[in-house]
């Protein structure tokens, strides 16, 4: 909360020397790994990591923290041919601002043109000429592969971005797997689909009260309003490699560290059913503060 105050009263122009002095010893700190070959890279996904063929796979990623030897967006073909034709991948594409600014701004989203901040390999993944991506405001997702069109279908269905109807769920329908690239489990927006469909069951209320009607451009060019809540991102304080490490068994979910770099890999299924089973138990990710009284 301190740090969030901080942020609030800090000028944006100190902000952003902050952030500059941040990105030179990231990547002065990255420089000193080992580097990852293309080989490397493919030899890590199915063996450590354990993406197979077919695989149905939810990647989160952040390239910078990787000493990569090749360019970034080889990673996308290389995914492609390990999960193969019958496989599927997919990446969170979310706006720059907070779903909450961004639905109260009255910002138009278009599934086609609105760019992702969620990173470069994820706007790069939109890019793609088969991309087929979510019509939602705040958190679309974009699929490429075999089962991209039913993964994405129906995620304006729902004013709860996680819940049945969402990408996010509907991995779930595949046995499908979430994959950190340069990241841990510290990203796994998975975790929401618990809070998502128990709903009023959930121990916390993560959302704002207020259930916006924003407008979405959808492939056909056409105008449709689609509602969804907004998190609060005063309760979006959570540490869930530490979760994972401390309640989920690591065949289910794992932090993975190779030579420094971060990776990560959750099973949909049993993550699903372990976290509903804990949040029937008052254990989630979330402050005890937030909980409901």
């Amino acid at each position: 909360m301190l740090k969030n105050s901080l942020k609030k009263i800090v000028p944006d122009s100190v902000k952003a020397k902050l952030k500059a002095v941040e990105k030179q010893r990231l990547q002065k700190a990255v420089a000193a790994l080992p580097k990852i070959s293309e080989d490397d890279f493919v030899n890590i996904m199915q063996n450590e990591v354990g993406v197979q063929s077919g695989n149905v796979v939810f990647i989160h990623s952040s390239v910078d923290r990787l000493n990569l030897d090749f360019p970034f967006y080889r990673i996308i073909p290389l995914m492609r041919d390990i999960v193969g034709e019958n496989g599927t991948i997919l990446f969170p594409t979310y706006p720059k601002l907070t779903s909450y600014k961004f639905l109260k701004s009255g910002q138009v989203f278009n599934v086609k043109r609105t760019a992702s901040f969620t990173g470069i390999l994820n706007e790069f993944a939109r890019r793609q000429k088969d991309a087929v991506r979510s019509l939602h405001p705040t958190k679309s997702v974009v699929a490429l592969g075999k089962h991209a069109k039913e993964l994405t279908a129906e995620h304006q269905n729902s004013p709860y971005p996680y819940d049945r109807n969402s990408p996010y769920y509907k991995i779930t329908e595949y046995d499908g797997i979430i994959v950190g690239i340069g990241i841990n489990t510290s990203h796994l927006s998975f975790v929401h689909c618990i809070d998502d469909t128990m709903k009023e069951k959930f121990p916390v209320q993560p959302y704002h009260d207020e259930l916006f009607e924003a407008e979405c451009i959808n492939y056909d060019g056409e105008s449709v309003i689609v509602k969804s809540y907004a998190h609060d991102m005063d309760k979006m304080h959570f540490d869930i490699p530490k979760f994972v490490d401390k309640y989920i068994s690591k065949d289910i979910a794992r932090n993975i560290n190779i030579d420094g770099m971060k990776f990560g890999r959750a099973s949909s299924v049993p993550l699903f059913a372990r976290m509903t089973e804990l949040a029937e138990d008052g254990i989630t990710i979330f402050k005890k503060q937030f909980y409901i009284k």
